[in-house]
């Protein structure tokens, strides 16, 4: 056995347990026996490190050991003093990592059962710690599946039932016992009952919301919460519970570098047992909202997948009225690309399209003039919402008043009634619906939306356009604002139709574009963020609804095409200008892509482009300006001159046929100038000096 450090070392203490079952009492009980264990040594204590609540299957979460790891690696103590080798880590290759790194460092690993920890026992301990885990989780299996053999269940309590208080002949609690809650039942049978009706999610979550129902987790009800999972038989829709059927061994957990990750099981693997004590949907209900949620939600993720671009599927070709999709950038009809029956070769930017189309929206729309009737009626509207917030609110304090009136007389009759008398019972059961009520009513009072004040039409049209910039600036980003901003955005439009001006310019479909964009004028109010709870059911989903103000407008411009090459060309010019204006023979275009080549990175759409491409686009730029002009002499010294020099083609082929002449100079000898200073004044007298 390894001998133990010498008094004096210094020392730290490691705790931890595994589960909120156990108390803090535990860390104070394993330091109380280190402290004991060190002072008897004569170790100095220097600082304990503890991990409360954490598993020792993981290093996850556990900033104790981490802490402690850190101090270990400054050389901050010598010892490292733990109850046992399972307080530190219950896996094996977690166990020999820590042991690993604390031998590095020169650290004794000491326990109090047994002393400094030797390389058998780190062994023998660390798979005896790990096979003791697995052993648990297969009687905790075993246990589970007996439970569920039994009639009884094993998890969470859905929502709709309540835990049954039972116990044995022995006295002990018989868990896994459940019964309907009334309550909670009633509000699953109307969830399901609306959405058979053809109501949404959305829909029946802001019902519930407005008036006051208490969601699982007693927060805001959510689609989320009623559709849940489709592979994992979660959320109210989907839950088989409800109509008598309970499903257990749902997921399966697997442990993946230090994290816990949960997948769902095939059907085939779980263990399913009939409840029909606790069906709360009949049958018939279930099936036909298990076949609207496979229809209408449960398609492939290719099918729904989120749109990549702010205005996909709502642009079409002025022509043919086909879509328009994005191509290399660039928007193109599909009617011409893909079936042929269109005659629009356009091609137009969709950046370009986006950016002016916001552009001319502030311009064309937000005014008086197109918003003054719409503003109009969208004022009347909060006016209607505002008496009725005001008659509702009303309403229910009075319920609420009478129902605390009515509770004050049943504790005055119960004063005087017999505790065992049915009269007392049943004032007692009527004090308990009433208690019910006066908190439902509580809640929905307390809940109620603010008032909404619509102002002006100038503060409106404000607003509006401040939510816009805002968009407009996390559109750039790239985060789950800009997914937001993109899709309140693309509400705004309902249709962009791109019609063909002019000809083309170069062939390739460049060439003016008139843009015509339409959308609703409530989905713009919108933005005003003045909720006046005003929803109604239209088309296949939810939408505001103001009355005469649910118009559309429309607009059109005609976006002029720019060569997007332009900018690159501009900054690479000085360079080739350089080279025509000290070239004694036509340039090259190998030569003007080298030099290219040999600068810094222009900016610009085609920075991406290599320096042979950028020196052809300013070759042709200048070529259409009727700056530069080729001298072609089908060999490689074929290029290009200004054509302000003057000289004909002629001449040009001259110089290359016959280079100019040069001679050189033979060296020249350079000394240093004499210089010969002559003074010119009265006559010094001998003792003077003399100057020459």
């Amino acid at each position: 056995m390894p001998s133990l450090p010498p008094p004096g070392s210094r020392v730290a203490f490691y705790s931890r347990f595994s589960t909120d079952r156990q108390k803090q009492t535990s860390i104070d009980g394993q330091e109380r026996l280190c402290a004991i264990y060190s002072k008897a040594r004569k170790w100095e204590e220097y600082k304990r490190f503890s991990d409360a609540e954490r598993s020792g299957t993981t290093t996850m979460g556990r900033s104790g050991l981490f802490e402690m790891l850190a101090a270990a690696e400054r050389g901050e103590f010598d010892v490292l003093l733990v109850e046992d080798i399972d307080r530190t880590s219950r896996d094996a290759a977690d166990m020999h990592q820590i042991a690993k790194e604390l031998d590095e460092l020169d650290i004794v690993l000491c326990t109090v059962v047994n002393g400094v920890v030797s390389d058998i026992e780190l062994a023998f301990k660390a798979v005896q710690n790990q096979q003791f885990i697995k052993q648990n989780i297969q009687k905790s299996k075993r246990g589970q599946e007996l439970a569920i053999s039994q009639g009884r269940m094993s998890g969470s309590i859905a929502y709709g039932y309540r835990k049954v208080l039972k116990v044995d002949t022995r006295g002990e609690a018989i868990n896994g016992l459940r019964e309907i809650d009334p309550e909670q039942s009633a509000i699953v049978q109307r969830i399901h009952a609306e959405f058979d009706a053809g109501r949404t999610t959305f829909e029946i979550c802001k019902t519930l919301n407005a008036e006051g129902v208490p969601s699982p987790k007693g927060k805001q009800w959510r689609p989320g919460g009623l559709l849940g999972n489709r592979n994992g038989g979660l959320g109210i829709l989907r839950n088989p519970i409800y109509v008598g059927e309970y499903h257990f061994r749902k997921t399966k957990r697997r442990r993946r570098k230090g994290q816990i990750k949960t997948a769902f099981t095939a059907e085939a693997e779980r263990i399913i047992t009939q409840h029909p004590e606790l069906q709360i949907i009949d049958k018939s209900v279930w099936d036909r909202n298990q076949a609207r949620l496979a229809e209408h939600l449960d398609r492939p993720f290719h099918q729904k997948r989120k749109v990549q671009f702010a205005f996909s599927g709502r642009v079409h070709c002025g022509v043919c009225g086909s879509t328009a999709v994005v191509s290399d950038g660039k928007y193109v009809c599909t009617g011409r690309r893909d079936k042929g029956i269109c005659t629009n070769s356009r091609r137009v930017n969709r950046v370009a399209v986006e950016t002016t189309i916001y552009q001319k929206l502030k311009t064309h729309v937000l005014d008086t003039t197109t918003l003054g009737q719409a503003l109009d009626a969208f004022c009347d509207e909060v006016d209607r919402a505002q008496e009725d917030h005001s008659a509702r609110l009303e309403t229910q304090t009075g319920h609420l008043k009478d129902t605390e009136k009515h509770i004050g007389n049943l504790m005055s009759q119960l004063s005087n009634a017999s505790e065992t008398s049915f009269a007392s019972q049943m004032l007692l059961e009527e004090l308990d619906r009433l208690g019910a009520e006066k908190r439902r009513l509580e809640t929905q009072i307390n809940r109620a939306p603010p008032m909404v004040v619509a102002g002006g039409t100038n503060e409106i049209i404000a607003s509006i356009s401040r939510t816009l910039d805002t968009l407009s600036e996390h559109l750039q980003a790239e985060d789950s604002e800009a997914s937001r901003a993109k899709e309140l955005l693309r509400g705004l439009i309902s249709r962009v139709v791109l019609n063909p001006v002019g000809s083309e310019t170069d062939g390739r479909g460049a060439g003016d574009m008139r843009v015509t964009v339409e959308g609703p004028i409530a989905n713009l109010i919108d933005l005003a963020n003045m909720d006046i709870d005003r929803v109604t059911k239209h088309g296949h989903r939810p939408m505001f609804e103001l009355g005469n103000a649910n118009i559309v407008w429309t607009f059109s411009y005609v976006l002029a095409w720019q060569d997007p090459r332009l900018a690159t060309v501009r900054a690479d010019l000085p360079i080739i200008a350089h080279l025509l204006d000290h070239a004694d023979k036509p340039v090259s275009m190998e030569r003007m892509a080298e030099a290219l080549g040999e600068a810094c990175p222009t900016i610009g759409i085609d920075t991406d482009r290599s320096p042979d491409q950028r020196a052809r686009n300013a070759v042709s730029y200048l070529q259409e300006q009727g700056y530069t002009r080729c001298i072609n002499m089908r060999t490689s010294d074929t290029g290009y001159v200004w054509n302000e020099r003057g000289l004909t083609d002629a001449e040009w082929k001259a110089r290359i046929a016959q280079p100019p002449m040069t001679k050189s100079i033979p060296p020249i000898r350079v000394s240093a100038p004499e210089a010969v200073i002559v003074v010119v004044g009265p006559q010094h007298s001998s003792s003077d000096e003399s100057h020459t």
